[in-house]
């Protein structure tokens, strides 16, 4: 019996439980099966956190303990063609770029270092203090 056959799986998001941070996920390819809860993947819980959740019938890839479909982590996204790379194309190993379903986006460009934030339809909310500096005048 080949253990590392049902590690790694690609279904799509059929629930999102935002207090948990967690959601559940339908695999096609195993008769619709749905997992338990899962756990989203992220990059830091401790002193920094981030948060995030995958929509529902967004495609997801997720990791499984040898054992069974009951301890897993979804890892991410992957684009493909039905969710392909965002437009503008980002097509730049330099630029980091987020945006949102309701077309507010921020960029960071390394090179030219500057950093873009669209915001189309909202407002843009500061706590504290904002200092701007001006290094060229």
């Amino acid at each position: 019996m080949d253990i590392t056959k049902n590690l790694i799986r690609v279904g799509r998001v059929s629930a999102v439980y935002p207090e948990r941070c967690t959601a559940r996920v339908v695999f096609d390819d195993r008769a619709n099966l749905v997992s338990y809860e899962l756990p989203t993947l992220g990059r830091g819980s401790l002193a920094n956190k981030d948060y995030w959740l995958p929509d529902v019938d967004e495609q997801v890839w997720c990791l499984f303990l040898p054992n069974g479909n009951q301890q897993g982590v979804i890892l991410g996204t992957t684009f493909n063609r039905a969710d392909p790379p965002p437009d503008p194309p980002v097509q730049d190993k330099d630029k980091r770029y987020f945006r949102f379903g309701d077309g507010t986006y921020i960029q960071y460009d390394r090179n030219s270092h500057t950093m873009t934030i669209d915001i189309p339809r909202g407002t843009v909310v500061i706590n504290g203090r904002l200092i701007v500096n001006d290094p060229g005048g």
